[in-house]
């Protein structure tokens, strides 16, 4: 086995973070029926869903400013270029998708964000096709979302089950 290289601890919290706010989002949504006795009314649920979506972009923008301090640890060696093309490409669309998700999810609504209760961020006024627009984009970004973190998570897999490197565990822990 080879010594990869690891991601920052901020890389790590940022990575695993995101992951659960991405879970949690999706499961408020599809279960938003069971959830809703639970959790004080489907208000709670979409602001629950909403604010985690705030969240989200959020971290993704902090991941940007990490990325551009500590780098990316080059995991992958450059004699695989076929990987390393497919593993950058999956992350950068994971990434565009973690910026168009929100905001399309924001969009789509005629009324006001509130964050968690506390911070309210007004509607931004347009013609109810944009509105039918940018919900159609919010729930087809959201299931390609869902397909590249799959393809992200057999990749990872890949590399630990087969291939037998440190990839995974260059975002797990320290070797």
């Amino acid at each position: 086995m080879q010594n990869y290289p690891q991601y920052s601890s901020k890389q790590k919290w940022i990575h695993w973070l995101t992951l659960v706010l991405i879970v949690l989002t999706y499961l408020l949504v599809q279960f938003k029926v069971t959830l809703s006795p639970y959790l004080g009314g489907m208000f709670n649920i979409y602001l629950f869903h909403k604010s985690f979506g705030v969240l989200i972009l959020g971290i993704t923008l902090w991941r940007f400013i990490v990325i551009k301090q500590d780098g990316v640890p080059d995991v992958l060696p450059k004699t695989h270029k076929r990987q390393r093309i497919l593993s950058k490409s999956v992350q950068g669309f994971i990434y565009l998708s973690l910026i168009i998700v929100p905001l399309s999810g924001y969009l789509m609504s005629s009324r006001s964000l509130n964050f968690l209760g506390v911070i309210s961020i007004p509607a931004i006024d347009m013609p109810n096709k944009a509105y039918q627009l940018f919900h159609q984009i919010h729930q087809v970004s959201a299931y390609l979302l869902l397909a590249l973190l799959i393809v992200h998570i057999v990749g990872a897999l890949f590399h630990y089950v087969w291939i037998k490197d440190k990839v995974l565990q260059s975002m797990l822990k320290r070797s």
